[in-house]
């Protein structure tokens, strides 16, 4: 007998037929199809678990924030800053905080004022740029343009800090008409076009500066406020989290995690693995390979190209066929009616603009050009980043901020340093394929199965531990924790679905008799 699947995004289609002596299909034996969920919200199409992730990130925020303010109100009342009794720390809620706020920049607070002036602090500490997550947050503009406005109010308002500015703010004799104190989205005008945004927005680095400024201007009048306790209570208010690092899928050739696609190697391997699988076609004859001079004239076009979006990092199939002195009968392989070109080594196109690191990039050697981009990939503080360019690299300052904002590929390949380095050897030195070279290092590369007869079959990441990014490999974790997943939702779901609809065939196929057919219900 003979089964045959059709695995699809919600659905297993399948057919089971007999066979006579030579395979040929002799009779048809049963069929149908089973149905699944696709775990994707099927309006956006996004994956199910997104909106699980949000709330799950909003209750860990509320957590840590509860955490945060429970420790500081601790550490306060043991520092004397706030007062131990509940009840006369309750009256202390009416205080205005923005008052306490300013006027500790010229006069002496009690301790205790001083304490709600912290303590309102650490409720809203503002909001700390963040490179690494702000690239792909659509609101992270919206917010750098209300920042700006608010660091350009407070100048114009003359005011020393955020607090002293908002104190300042809402100074009116009629309290209906007293301006907001906390950020909001509404309309404003911008080049004399309404649009969306934010009014002001607070940066954490102002928060942090008027706890400075207030600690220094009230440590005068207090020997209890010691520069221990300030970096105590700095900590406190102001301490977050590192961005938790990705796991990293493992190499399909060596033991290595992968290479990360704005790697400089991996963008060569893909560049040369994409011209020698070229061939010219000419009319009335077969398709022929590049020669090695061909090759290395078309990586050559493809390397002069330096571009200031990753969109427009492509040659056209014209311009290559130019290069070559090609004929009018003569075309490339890859050429298509949706394809009209292929793409340069999308990071060496970016990086060489004239509006960033231009010529200097060719002279770096590739440990040099890794150690680069991970620190445009790592770095978190962009003024940070814009400093170091400029002392590395003698850059201008809006150099150094386009070399900073450069659109690196994300994600991260399926072959690690090694596998690449070994491949992109062979592609440089001769016209030849991947799969060919591939089967010259590694052998039968896409071949997995072991011929094992199994009772059941096993979860796929168990089998396909090259293709799922890792998982913990304790005994003790449920399968997809300890063998790990693929990160794609509807690919997982219908794995497991193709595994659970087998097992329940296989038991009924052990039963199977030719009086009597038990397959799964569709």
């Amino acid at each position: 007998m003979r089964l045959g699947l059709d695995i699809g995004t919600n659905s297993i289609g399948w057919w089971i037929f007999a066979q006579d002596g030579q395979g040929n299909p002799v009779q048809v034996i049963d069929g149908g199809v089973r149905i699944f969920a696709d775990g994707r919200d099927p309006k956006s199409k996004g994956s199910l678990a997104v909106d699980r992730r949000v709330a799950r990130a909003a209750r860990r925020r509320r957590d840590r924030y509860l955490r945060r303010r429970t420790v500081l109100m601790e550490r306060l009342s043991n520092a004397g800053l706030m007062p131990i009794d509940p009840v006369t720390r309750k009256a202390l809620e009416r205080l205005d905080p923005y008052e306490l706020r300013a006027n500790g920049l010229d006069h002496a607070l009690s301790l205790n004022e001083l304490g709600r002036a912290i303590f309102h602090l650490n409720q809203r500490r503002g909001f700390k740029s963040n490179r690494k997550t702000d690239r792909n947050d659509n609101d992270s503009g919206k917010i750098a343009s209300g920042a700006a406005r608010l660091e350009q109010a407070i100048m114009a308002a003359g005011a020393r800090t955020y607090g002293e500015f908002l104190h300042q703010r809402r100074q009116t004799d009629n309290p209906r008409q007293t301006p907001a104190v906390r950020t909001r989205m509404t309309t404003i005008t911008l080049n004399e076009k309404p649009e969306e945004g934010y009014d002001f927005y607070p940066t954490r680095n102002l928060l942090e500066e008027e706890f400075d400024k207030l600690w220094r201007a009230q440590e005068k009048h207090h020997a209890e406020l010691t520069d221990a306790l300030h970096d105590t209570l700095f900590e406190t208010i102001f301490y977050q989290r590192p961005l938790k690092a990705p796991a990293i899928g493992r190499c399909l050739f060596e033991e290595e995690e992968r290479l990360p696609k704005a790697h400089p190697l991996f963008q060569r391997r893909i560049l040369y693995e994409t011209v020698n699988a070229l061939r010219i076609r000419e009319a009335g004859q077969s398709d022929r390979p590049l020669t090695l001079e061909e090759r290395d004239t078309l990586i050559l076009q493809l390397d002069g190209k330096n571009v200031k979006s990753a969109t427009s990092a492509n040659v056209s199939f014209i311009q290559m066929r130019k290069a070559l002195k090609l004929g009018s009968d003569q075309s490339f392989s890859h050429e298509t009616q949706n394809r009209k070109g292929i793409d340069c080594d999308r990071l060496r196109a970016l990086i060489t603009h004239p509006d960033r690191l231009s010529g200097r990039w060719s002279g770096l050697d590739i440990d040099a050009q890794w150690a680069l981009i991970q620190k445009l990939r790592d770095t978190e503080n962009a003024t940070e980043l814009e400093a170091w360019l400029m002392a590395e690299f003698s850059l201008s300052e809006a150099c150094a901020m386009n070399v900073a904002n450069t659109p690196l590929p994300e994600g991260y390949g399926r072959i690690g340093l090694s596998a690449t380095r070994k491949l992109l050897e062979r592609l440089i030195a001769e016209v030849i394929t991947y799969d060919k070279i591939a089967s010259q290092i590694y052998g039968d590369h896409r071949g997995i199965a072991t011929g094992e007869i199994l009772d059941e079959l096993p979860y796929y990441g168990e089998i396909l531990d090259k293709h799922v990014i890792p998982g913990t490999s304790e005994p003790t974790d449920d399968d997809i924790t300890r063998f790990g997943r693929i990160t794609n939702p509807t690919v997982h779901i219908g794995l497991n679905q193709t595994g659970d609809w087998l097992i329940k065939s296989s038991r009924c196929m052990a039963s199977l008799t030719r009086s009597s057919w038990n397959w799964p219900a569709s």
